[in-house]
């Protein structure tokens, strides 16, 4: 059967989807879907989650549709906000200045690199002719 696993799809992906929208879209029983809920099921051992669609169960359309029907019907969630950073005037306003260092360290410049010696192409292909066969 392929209407456990495409329940069981529907609840990890689209938990937000009420027992009537699965059982509409999927056309099963909601005690089916409270069983693989709670793996309760028969088959629960062996149950994969599978798209509906895919199966064959339900359209795209069907499925968006009630996936928009569900958003729109839950309440958008507020999530509760940790600290966050204060604003500048409270920080500036807090804050001593920092205190400028006594005097940094000073470095020697490196020494200037040699320059490299101009290459000339003939002497470095010359002992090339050597190994160049004989016509």
């Amino acid at each position: 059967q392929d209407r456990p696993n495409a329940i069981l799809w529907l609840l990890r992906n689209h938990g937000e989807l009420k027992d009537s929208q699965i059982a509409r879209l999927v056309g099963t029983t909601k005690t089916t879907i409270s069983a693989v809920r709670e793996r309760t099921h028969w088959n629960s051992p062996s149950l994969q989650p599978l798209d509906p669609v895919t199966l064959g169960l339900c359209s795209q359309i069907d499925l968006d549709m009630e996936v928009a029907r569900a958003a729109k019907d839950k309440p958008v969630a507020v999530q509760e906000t940790g600290a966050t950073l204060l604003p500048a005037e409270v920080t500036a306003a807090r804050s001593k200045p920092a205190e400028a260092p006594e005097k940094l360290p000073t470095f020697a410049p490196s020494a200037p690199k040699p320059e490299e010696e101009k290459i000339d192409p003939d002497s470095v292909f010359a002992k090339l002719k050597d190994f160049k066969p004989k016509e």
